[in-house]
Formats: structure tokens, sequence, C-alpha cells
């Protein structure tokens, strides 16, 4: 298939088609087919791509494509060469809960014009500088929505019959499933869906001693994820990757940079954008945050290249390992080689290591594997819908439901050879030892160290291995690689990595928490202070730094009075906070499995044409969406989100298109707003997250990721653009109170995460938030009440709530209120809760603070229970 046949997918439909309708045709076309042709004449004019129209052949695979591609609820409409009538473009409604809809305001007649010439030169401009017909597709493919979003165009629905995809969403996935065409326009057998997946994923994160070391396993599974499929990306274009979506994707703008002329300009439009969606300046954000996850899937053409998906991990895997010692030119989106004494110590770590340094699994399944699902399907639903379906509709569906009844081929990392023989160098006498970070590595390096009066040193047997590596400078190589650690080969990797992407040192949790007050002057009128804190900041251990943990605490406990703080704002403390999220019921969402919600009315929106066949098409509509609801209950829909009920979509290349794009703006959202209060992105997909924070900062981060999941009204807004949010069933949060030199962090991140999973099983209906405490403290409450708590802590802190609340309230509590459930209980609980509150307040109680009763669904005594010991978690912040 050629490049050409590619660009007319994303060009097949203008994106103002939606407007038809109502006179917009900019480019005077008479039918929407021949304004595309114009559009794409317009586009392409004096690239690679240009001087030619699609030929019968281009024209029936995009065809096909398009069939193949659309949302489930266009397969009972009329086809549009058969539809005897148009609807007007009222609204954009949210595929994943049709409750929320954004109205479509296009610009008045004669502003558009000048906006679809501005689109047409910025894309034209961009896709002129490539080289070739593939640089010109891989150019169109990246800035075509950007630039129309860039414009200040809307985003208008696909099919404005049922406006539950935007026509980006269409395009874009119909590009993806030309991979799987024939030229006869028949789904081709020998097609294939790939996943690949790192297992284990977070063992390979959070192997871990600093914040920086979570971050660097982030960064080395986003790469080798990335870098395996950016070698079909290559070869096929940048269409194959389904997810995690390329669209919106700072990955695929950084990897163009590295590779073409034009890829500047295609990142410096992408910035613009992403800075108008997340209303900042981006770029350092955007160069240094892995928000690749562990796991992808790719639409190819044929499963003979899903047969190389390890070959590519381990070039992938090359690719970086090559990168971070400077032995070749970086080609990679995160990329900087290391220096110095750590590039000495990582060349002679890394001088003997398996390609495979990481786990992989994959799996994959053909379009005749899924082709009798398919047709199962089909069989079903047109029976319970009163009219045929084809099978070929079903096909996506049916690849994902094959292929996920497929076990994952494992292929695990051997540090040893058949016959026993160690791949790996080892730098220290004596037997070999397990990484202090992770058992299941061997350690390479072995930096034993002795306690002296200026902190933790090396010891000798540690200066005499590092001298004859040829380290010279111990002091700043301790920023890096600490005393008292042995290091397997991944270990010694993600550092260097970490230090050669960041080129800075690897940050710690220490740093982490200081950096918040740091940056607000906090300490400028305490010199001695503040000195110590900055090298704390720059990477030296602050337990040497303050002689221990007990001094550290001490110190900052008198900041206050040292500094002459604000006020207004909390103490520094070397007390930081985790911050774990999961999108709630995701593997539902993927799956189809949606909330019960009314769609929106679609009545007084006919424009012109034939009434009787609109209410027929709307009735077919209707049987199609009960008729799916048999796959819904296959795929065990009911129940989703703690309902009886569930709504079930059959997932379509379309929808899947949409889920990836939103998922990537979510992602982009948390990573910004974690950065925005000085903390530390570990992981964001989207759909996750875990980030180190400042304690003062960890609930306006809950409140305002949690926003950004929802997004306006169920929708991201960039301008007049609209994409919808992942705004079906909530987000779960877990934010752990911990300290940053005496609590082991990897074990405070594992119990952060099983009290996010406890969260969601106790909180009913989920959208849950856990606060606990390293001391052992935790409660929750409904994620919305982030704000509560925040005010809670807050009225600790000013002396307006005693910290002896939560235990006065288990003794006014007793040993149960003994009567009987039901809503009596409940408001029994709430009056001893306000009271005993009110008998600990100076100044009046936070308002809404009964509300923590309504977290849990265990009666009245566990609510009160859990109100107690929330209320004592809830003090690590005063």
């Amino acid at each position: 298939m050629g490049w050409f046949d590619k660009a007319w997918a994303l060009l097949h439909d203008p994106p103002y088609k939606a407007l038809w309708p109502l006179g917009y045709k900019p480019l005077g076309g008479k039918t929407h087919e021949e304004e595309a042709k114009r559009l794409m004449a317009a586009l392409l004019g004096g690239t690679k791509l240009g001087g030619g129209a699609p030929d019968e052949r281009t024209s029936r695979i995009v065809a096909a494509a398009d069939r193949l591609a659309s949302s489930f609820d266009r397969w009972a409409l009329s086809t549009e060469g058969e539809a005897k009538y148009w609807v007007k473009p009222a609204e954009l409604v949210n595929p994943f809960n049709p409750a929320y809809a954004a109205r479509v305001e296009p610009p008045p007649p004669e502003q558009f014009g000048g906006r679809i010439e501005s689109f047409v030169k910025n894309v034209n401009r961009v896709v002129r500088e490539a080289g070739d017909e593939k640089e010109a597709y891989f150019a169109l493919y990246a800035v075509y929505e950007l630039a129309w979003i860039e414009a200040g165009l809307p985003a208008l629905p696909a099919d404005t019959r049922v406006p539950t995809h935007t026509i980006f969403d269409h395009l874009y996935a119909t590009a993806s499933v030309m991979n799987w065409v024939g030229d006869g326009g028949e789904p081709r057998g020998d097609a294939c869906l790939l996943e690949i997946d790192i297992p284990g994923i977070q063992k390979v994160i959070s192997s871990a001693r600093k914040a920086g070391d979570y971050r660097a396993g982030s960064m080395l599974v986003s790469l080798a994820i990335w870098g395996t499929a950016w070698r079909y990306m290559d070869k096929h274009g940048p269409d194959v990757l389904l997810s995690p979506s390329p669209r919106f994707n700072p990955f695929l703008y950084l990897q163009l940079r590295r590779l073409y002329g034009w890829g500047e300009s295609a990142l410096r439009l992408y910035r613009k954008v992403a800075g108008m969606a997340l209303g900042a300046d981006v770029a350092a954000l955007l160069d240094k945050t892995p928000l690749v996850p562990g796991t992808a899937y790719l639409a190819l053409p044929s499963c003979s290249d899903a047969e190389r998906a390890v070959e590519h991990f381990e070039d992938a895997l090359d690719e970086i390992r090559a990168m971070v010692l400077g032995e070749r030119e970086a080609k990679l989106p995160l990329a900087g080689s290391t220096t110095g004494d750590v590039l000495k110590i990582a060349k002679a770590a890394l001088e003997v290591a398996p390609r495979r340094y990481l786990p992989v699994r994959v799996r994959y399944a053909s379009i005749s594997e899924a082709w009798g699902a398919a047709e199962e399907a089909a069989r079903e639903v047109s029976r319970k819908a009163g009219f045929e379906v084809d099978p070929a509709r079903f096909i996506f569906w049916a690849l994902m439901k094959v292929l996920k009844e497929k076990p994952a081929v494992p292929h695990p990392v051997a540090w040893f050879d058949k016959g026993g023989a160690p791949r790996f160098v080892k730098r220290y006498g004596g037997p070999w030892i397990y990484s202090s970070l992770d058992p299941d590595q061997p350690a390479v390096l072995k930096l034993s160290g002795v306690v002296t009066p200026q902190g933790v040193d090396y010891d000798e047997e540690a200066k005499a291995a590092l001298a004859q590596i040829g380290v010279q400078n111990l002091a700043e190589l301790a920023k890096v690689f600490r005393p008292k650690e042995a290091l397997g080969p991944v270990d010694v990797l993600k550092r260097a990595l970490y230090y050669g992407v960041s080129r800075d040192r690897v940050e710690s949790v220490e740093a982490v928490a200081l950096r918040w007050h740091y940056r607000r002057g906090y300490f400028k009128n305490c010199p001695d202070l503040q000195r110590r804190v900055e090298e704390v900041l720059q990477g030296a251990d602050a337990e040497a730094v303050f002689t221990s943990p007990e001094a550290a605490d001490k110190t900052l406990a008198q900041a206050p009075q040292l500094c002459g703080g604000d006020p207004a704002i909390p103490a520094p403390t070397l007390m930081y906070a985790i911050i774990r999220a999961d999108g709630d019921n995701i593997g539902k969402l993927i799956s189809g499995c949606l909330p019960p919600a009314q769609r929106p009315p679609v009545e007084d929106r006919l424009v012109e044409g034939d009434k009787g066949q609109w209410e027929e098409d709307q009735r077919r509509l209707e049987k199609l969406e009960k008729a799916v609801q048999v796959l819904g209950e296959k795929a065990k829909c009911r129940g989703a989100g703690g309902g009886a009920e569930a709504r079930y979509a059959v997932p379509s290349p379309a929808y899947y298109a949409a889920l990836s794009a939103s998922m990537m703006i979510t992602a982009l959202k948390d990573a910004y707003i974690v950065a925005k209060h000085d903390g530390e992105v570990v992981f964001a997909g989207g759909d996750d997250l875990l980030a180190f924070a400042p304690l003062a900062a960890a609930f306006h981060i809950v409140k305002e990721s949690r926003e950004a999941y929802w997004g306006e009204g169920g929708f991201h807004k960039i301008g007049p653009y609209s994409l919808p949010a992942l705004a079906a069933y909530g987000k779960s949060y877990s934010v752990r109170a911990a300290h940053s030199i005496t609590d082991f962090m990897a074990i405070e991140v594992e119990e952060a995460t099983r009290l996010l999973e406890k969260a969601k099983e106790a909180v009913r209906g989920k959208d849950a938030l856990a606060i606990s405490t390293s001391t052992g403290h935790a409660g929750f409450a409904k994620a919305r009440h982030a704000a509560l708590v925040e005010q809670i802590a807050e009225a600790y802190r000013t002396g307006n709530l005693s910290k002896n609340l939560p235990y006065d309230l288990e003794r006014w509590a007793g040993d149960g209120l003994r009567c009987g459930g039901g809503e009596t209980c409940r408001e029994a609980a709430s009056i001893i809760l306000t009271y005993v509150a009110s008998r600990n307040s100076k100044n009046g109680i936070p308002s809404r603070l009964e509300e923590l009763l309504d977290a849990v669904a265990d009666g009245a005594d566990a609510a009160l229970k859990n109100a107690a010991e929330l209320l004592k978690a809830a003090r690590e912040w005063a």
C-alpha cells in the first residue's frame, strides 16, 4: 500500500463535512467528495504527495477502511450515498458518557474561509519540507489535526446523525484500518493486531532508592515500548500504533525532530497546541516526561511482521544502551548520553549484559483467526436487531476478543547462559550478590560504605574499585550512585539514562519535599538553612547535610521562627506525598462497557430531506443498540461501576481512537499539574498516575487531576476544539505521607497502591480517595472530598481544630451505635461527628464535615471508625 493511499484515507472527508448542510463550502465543491479532493490538492500542492487524485483502486480501499473504522452506531444508518436527508450539526456527544455533549459552534461563514486558508497554509508549509512520499505522509499525519486546532476551528462530528466521534477520530482510525484492507477492499486474512507488553512493569519501575530511580524506570519502559513500536511505524506509518495514541503524543514529535529537518516545525506546532490545552509553556515538560505506558497495540498488515516483535524490542534496548553510553547518535524521543564519572561507571557496569535486559510478552491475532468470532457476533446481533449487519463491522471487536483469549508468550531476562556462566561483569571481589534494589538482578557494582562524621561515605574497598574504573570525583558521583548500594546492570542503566536525559542529578524525595517552599522564597531570611536546603536540592544526602533525620526534622520545625516564613503556609518538612491514581473500571471502558446514560434528544435537528428515512434510521439504531447488549452480557458488562445495569458500545477503531487520544490529553494534563506544583511524575498514562509531591501541594494535585480527568462538561477544551474526556466512571486516588529519610520509599509506594485498591472496594461507587500516613493511619473518602480533607488539615494547622478530635470521636462512638442501621443510624453518626468536632473547634467546624460519613457503605459504625482514621491521617498535613 502506497503513502498516497494512506494520505487519502486521512483526507477522504473534509474536516468540515458536518457543516455542509449549513453552506460551509470554502473550496466550492459540489459534493463533499469533490470538496475533499480540492482540499487534498490544496494541502498537498507542491509536496512529494501532490499532483494526483485518488484512482479507483485507492478510492475502493479507503471506502472499505472507512466502513471498518466507523463507530458502531453508524452501522444501522443509511449509507451516506443512499441517505436522503441532512442533519444539522448541533453538538458533539461524549461516546463514553452521552449525558455529556458539547455545542458545535462554527465561526461565521465570513471568518471560516480565512481560517481554512490559514489551516491549509500551515499544513502545506510543513509537508513541503518533506524529502519523499514517506516523509510527506508522516508530516501530514503529524500536523493535520494540530493545524486545524491552531487555526481556531472547532471539533466537528464525523456523522451529524450520530455525533459521538469527531471527524479526526474517524479519519485517523480510517488510516489505521488501511493496514487491514486488501486492494479489492476486503479485509486481509493475514492482517494482524499485535500486543507488546513489559510484564512486571511495577517491579521495573519500583526497583528504586530515589525518586529519580522511579522516573528513570518509567523512562526506560517508555523508550523500550516506543522504540519497538517505532520500528513498525517507520516501516508502515505512524497510523499502525493504536495505543498509546500518536495523536497529541510528545514522543511522536520528539522522534520526528530527531529524524527529519521538518520535524522541528511539527514539534513547534505541537508545543503551541499543547500549550493551548494546558495553558502554559510546555517545552521543558515534554522533553523529559515519559508518557508511553508499558503496553502497546498495533494494527499491522501481516502477522509475519508481528513475529519480529521480540527482535525489534531487543533492537530498541540496544539503542537505549548505546545512546546512554554515547556509542551512537540519539534517535530516540528522550535522548541524552552520560558524561564524566557517571559514564565511566555505566560503561564498566554494562560492558557485558544480555541484549534483552528487560522482559517482554508478545501476542497477536490475525483476521483469519478472528473472522469466525466476527461472523458469530454478526449473526447474534442481526437476529436480535431484525436486519443484517456485515460481519466485517465486527473485525476490530473480534480481533481484541481473540487476542485476549490467547496466552501472551513471555520472553524473560536470562542473566546466566545455559551452562550457568554469568552474562554480566562483576566489579567487586568475592561471590556475586543480588542487587539491593531488585533481587531478580545480579549486582555488578558493590558500593559498600561507612558512616563518618560527615555522613555516609564509600569504604576503602569501594574506593579502590571505583579508582580502577577511573572515577575521579567521588563527592559528585555519590549524588548519583550512593554508598551502601549494590546495583545490577538495569539499576545502573536507569540512573545513567535519567542523568543523561535530565542533564542533572538523580532527583531525591528529600528534594521533592523541600522544593515547594524553596521556590516560594521561604528560606530567604535564614541563609544557613537556605544553604543546606540548596545542597539537598543539588543532590547532596539530606541526612549528611543535617547530620541526622532527627536534626533535620527539628531544624525544619523551627523554620517559621528562624526564617520568618509566611504563616499562611505550612512549615517546611522532610515529609512528602506519594500520589497514586487509577481510572475506575478502565478495563470496562476499553471493552465498551459504559454506564447507563440517556443520549441527548435529537428532535429539531433535521435540516432537509426525507423525514421518514430519518425516523426509520433512528428506529434501526435503537434496535441495534439493544441488540448489541448480548455482546455486553458476554463481556460481563452488567454491574460496571457498581450499578445493576450497564450499556454496551461495540468497540470500533473510531471508538478506540477517541479513547486513546483522550488518555493522552489526560496524561499531559496530569504531568503538567504535578510539575506545576513542584512534584515529580513517575508515570502518567491518562488512566493512571504515580507522582511524588510536596506535602503542601498534594491535595491541590488531586483536585486538579480529578477535574482534568472529567474535563469541562465531559470534554477537553483546546480553544473551540473539544475532545471527549473519560467522563464515565471516575478516577480513584491514594495520597500517602511518608518521611523522605526514615521511611523506605519502595515500601511506602507499595502501600499507597494497596490502599488505592482497598479504597475502590470500600467506597461506594468508587471514585475514591485514600488518605494515609507511614505511621499507620488510613481513611477513605470520595475523591471529590479532597478539598474538604485539605480544609481539615488547615484547621488543624491553624489550631482551629484540636488534633485530639479523632480520639475524642472514638471515645464518643464507644462500642458502636447499636441503632439497627438505616437512615436513623446515619443521622445519629452525623450528630455525633458534628458535636464532637464542635467541642474540638475554636471557630466552627469545616463545612460539609458530615459528608465524610458517606464514603463507606458498611453502616454507621464503620463510617464513624473510618472518619476517625481519616481525621488521624489528615493531621500529618497540619
